[in-house]
């Protein structure tokens, strides 16, 4: 799986391109497909998966390619193309089956660890919410209780950041499906690239460890 920098198709991929050279590559890919015998997890979501930053051309260069054992194993297989941010790629993800894996942890950003309210915040909550129970219980409220007091403090002290990304990655998408169907006007090529070095920004400025 991942980039294997190289299409299937001429479809694939939209811009400027060497003809004849990505003929032959185009064969080539796919009769290295062939003799190793794989087999694509078709995909759902966006067409292409790659994205040159001035928006000139797109292509789908990721991919999940499997043997005839792993389908035999999980037949139902399909690979989700997600939405991107800062990055040239989309992330791709292979889904086997619906499984519920229960709640979604919560993110802790490394800006939170050297902000001391934080720390203090975490100790009074802990401290404060006692419930009664056996031991697994009072564990497992305790922390719930703890989310919610930091999403609050969150959105108090920083403005909700993760809702601010969302908002940009949401308006970069936006652009993104349209460039698909479309060439993007100036104004929004130049709306586009200040998304992706507000994305940048953010990411670079708080990065997050999983809680």
């Amino acid at each position: 799986m991942g980039d294997f920098n190289s299409i299937r198709h001429p479809s694939e991929r939209q811009g400027v391109s060497h003809r004849g050279v990505e003929v032959a590559s185009i064969n080539d890919f796919n009769e290295w497909i062939s003799e190793m015998e794989f087999t694509e997890i078709p995909s759902v979501g966006r067409k292409f998966t790659w994205f040159k930053p001035n928006g000139a051309s797109k292509s789908k260069l990721d991919r999940f390619l499997t043997s005839h054992e792993w389908l035999l194993k999980w037949p139902d297989c399909t690979t989700f193309v997600l939405d991107r941010n800062f990055s040239d790629h989309c992330p791709i993800l292979l889904s086997a089956s619906n499984t519920d894996w229960g709640p979604k942890p919560f993110k802790v950003f490394d800006c939170w660890l050297k902000d001391k309210s934080f720390v203090r915040t975490v100790i009074e909550c802990w401290r404060n919410a006692q419930p009664k129970g056996w031991g697994g219980y009072v564990l497992k409220e305790k922390i719930k209780n703890l989310k919610e007091i930091l999403k609050s403090w969150n959105k108090v002290h920083y403005g909700d950041t993760l809702n601010k990304e969302h908002k940009i990655e949401a308006e970069l998408n936006s652009l993104e499906d349209a460039s698909s169907t479309r060439q993007l006007s100036s104004q929004e090529l130049v709306t586009r690239k200040k998304l992706q070095e507000k994305l940048w920004a953010a990411a670079h400025s708080h990065k997050s460890l999983m809680r």
